[in-house]
């Protein structure tokens, strides 16, 4: 094969390889939050694969002379923040590995708009990704149709996934890949229409399959974006407007398909957590992959227990490497526009491929507002910006342009934010030093420095979290006397009222915490006093606790699925009190707000078959079993359910 040949066939590989990326978060310490198919031996081979086509890159382009790229330099600030945030971050291993992928992604860059532009080039990558989205949109359909893997179809609860490990994951891909498919089926030159028509389909057909909310929206914006900038008139607009229409029309129907519609407001409260953590690690952020070790300390009052990222791209940047990273991602995404501005042009001969990448990089930004989606912006968005501006057409010769001075007191303003910001940092590192790793900096702060630092701040700035953050150091202390002082400085509301609470149950007044702890809609908080009621009062005054519980939930209308758990919990308290019509209503209401938490419906199976009703336990057992295949106790209590319809004694079904 000649030089030009296996150039050619890298590039097409990188394009191909796409799909399998998501598989690289096996190989960090980071959680993973669904199930990826490709086994750890084979993510190695992959990552190695990718490092030797990148090495090969950094060979021909210090070898090779090509015209100067104007977005390599502003798109290396993203990496760079990265790297900055890690090295300070509570746990530099943490972010590494994706580090890497973005820098493999910067070569990209920078490969693709030296060497694409080569004759035969372009269509080989762009075939390659045709072919590669092909395949792995069949795969995804066709796991959601066999069921297999078991545990993949239970976790998306019925969604497309395929290789992305989450369906939002895919949902990102196919935003990107279904604008440009379509703009390929019109790019004459290539000729890749048939191609690209089988991607379109299947592409779509696999999209619709994932029921991603936040993808919906993406690829609306995406589709009406393109029909815009191809059509430069009032038609253009009309179809965007149709187009945003039937978006918000398949919203409204699908809105809880394949989703539980417990967990409808669970993002707000990760969004306010995020807000918080970007507020006090204001400079470089917690590090990256960071956000769900510290999550925890941030969480709102009936907050999730457990978030991997901030459910938004913004945020998530924001949170994790603070102003540097923002900024960074800000200015690499200024100067791409720029250029490509600068160079499209709508008789270029690639021109409608230029257009479909832009709206489908539009789209993956609205899908990333609400949704943060790794395989978007660590795999597609620095390879597809240079490819967006290579199809675009050759730079526009211009004079050199005379970088503009930045005006001093800009200057020392910018130094004197970042002293301030960087203050800030110290302090929430400090403070928070025995969440870090041993080899990371905040390890070695002193816990009373952020303490203090925190205390000037508080006296100057009214922030009711440092307030909180202050009140739970001096009841970790046993300073009853200023937990009270700074508990009382918070403005009413669910900090106040749950960090009152801590105090008022340090005190030993159970009767006010209990009350705070109502008005917080502290569910975990409450749950413990419910355990606690029942040791030292009984079940019935554990159920009347519960019962005051439940009626709060059902008034905030914010907690559906806090909400689903005490009815659950509910029912378990009125069976043991005997009270079995008591429990079978309260399983009911369990439900029918999470229709699709199996353990709901085979607690309420269970019951079922102590009332002597094997129809309605069969019935509970059989939705429990089509949600999660991969029960296979589920057979069992599926037998017994039988045996009692049939009139025989009942096996005792598993115990869960």
């Amino acid at each position: 094969m000649t030089r030009r040949g296996v150039l050619t066939a890298s590039l097409a590989a990188a394009f191909f390889l796409f799909p399998l990326y998501p598989g690289f978060i096996g190989l960090t310490g980071a959680p993973v939050p669904g199930i990826s198919l490709l086994p750890r031996a084979l993510s190695l081979a992959l990552f190695a694969l990718v490092a030797a086509i990148a090495a090969y890159w950094c060979v021909l382009l210090f070898t090779t002379r090509g015209r100067p790229m104007p977005t390599l330099f502003p798109l290396a600030a993203l990496p760079a923040a990265a790297l900055l945030s890690a090295l300070l971050g509570f746990d530099p291993r943490a972010g590494a590995l994706f580090i890497a992928i973005l820098v493999f992604g910067l070569i990209a860059h920078a490969a693709i708009l030296r060497f694409a532009p080569l004759p035969r080039v372009l269509p080989a990558i762009l075939g390659a990704y045709l072919v590669s989205g092909i395949l792995a949109a069949l795969l995804a359909i066709a796991l959601v149709l066999v069921r297999e893997p078991a545990g993949l179809y239970t976790i998306g609860h019925g969604r497309a996934i395929g290789t992305f490990v989450l369906p939002g994951e895919l949902a990102g891909y196919l935003v990107l890949y279904v604008p440009v498919a379509f703009a390929l089926t019109r790019a004459k030159a290539l000729d890749l229409a048939p191609l690209a028509w089988t991607g379109v389909v299947l592409g779509a057909l696999a999209f619709i399959m994932t029921f991603s909310r936040a993808g919906w929206v993406g690829m609306a914006a995406a589709l009406a974006v393109f029909a815009i900038l191809r059509r430069r008139d009032r038609g253009g607009v009309r179809i965007a407007l149709a187009i945003g229409a039937v978006a918000i029309v398949v919203l409204v129907l699908i809105f809880n398909a394949h989703h539980d519609p417990s967990e409808n407001f669970t993002r707000p409260a990760i969004w306010a957590a995020a807000l918080r953590m970007a507020a006090l690690f204001p400079f470089s952020g917690t590090g990256p992959f960071e956000f769900a070790r510290l999550y925890g300390p941030f969480r709102t009052p009936g907050g999730e227990l457990l978030a991997f990222h901030a459910h938004s791209v913004l945020l998530t940047i924001a949170a994790e490497t603070g102003i540097v990273g923002v900024v960074a991602l800000l200015f690499g995404w200024s100067r791409f526009v720029t250029a490509l501005r600068a160079r499209l042009r709508p008789s270029a001969p690639h021109a409608v491929v230029a257009t479909g990448i832009a709206a489908g990089l539009i789209g993956t930004w609205v899908q990333g507002l609400i949704d943060t989606v790794s395989i978007v912006l660590f795999g597609l968005w620095l390879p597809f910006m240079a490819l967006a501006l290579v199809c675009a057409g050759p730079e526009p010769r211009a004079a050199a342009a005379v970088p503009p001075k930045t005006p001093r007191v800009f200057a020392l303003a910018a130094v004197t934010l970042a002293l301030l910001l960087g203050g800030v940092q110290l302090a929430s590192d400090a403070v928070f030093s025995r969440m870090a790793a041993r080899i990371a900096l905040p390890a070695h702060l002193p816990h009373a420095l952020g303490i203090a630092i925190y205390e000037d701040l508080a006296r100057v700035v009214p922030l009711p979290f440092l307030d909180v953050i202050l009140t739970k150091d001096a009841l970790e202390r046993g300073d009853l006397q200023a937990a009270e002082a700074d508990a009382a400085r918070i403005p009413p509301g669910t900090l106040a009222s749950e960090t009152r609470a801590r105090v008022a149950t340090q005190q030993g007044n159970e009767a006010e915490a209990t009350r705070l702890y109502l008005e917080a809609g502290d569910n975990t908080a409450l749950q413990m006093l419910v355990t606690r009621r029942e040791m030292s009062s009984g079940l019935r005054s554990a159920y009347e606790l519960e019962s005051s519980i439940r009626d709060r939930l059902a008034a905030a209308r914010t907690q559906p699925n806090a909400l689903a758990e005490s009815w659950w919990r509910l029912a378990g308290l009125a069976a043991r009190l005997g009270n079995l019509s008591e429990a079978a209503t309260d399983y009911a209401h369990a439900t029918a707000i999470a229709p699709l938490n199996t353990k709901y419906l085979i607690d309420a199976g269970m019951l079922a078959l102590r009332r002597n009703d094997p129809t309605t336990a069969a019935t509970l057992f059989t939705r429990a079993s089509e949600i999660d295949p991969a029960d296979r106790s589920l057979y069992a209590d599926l037998a017994a359910a039988a045996r009692a319809r049939a009139g025989a004694s009942p096996r005792k079904p598993n115990p869960r």
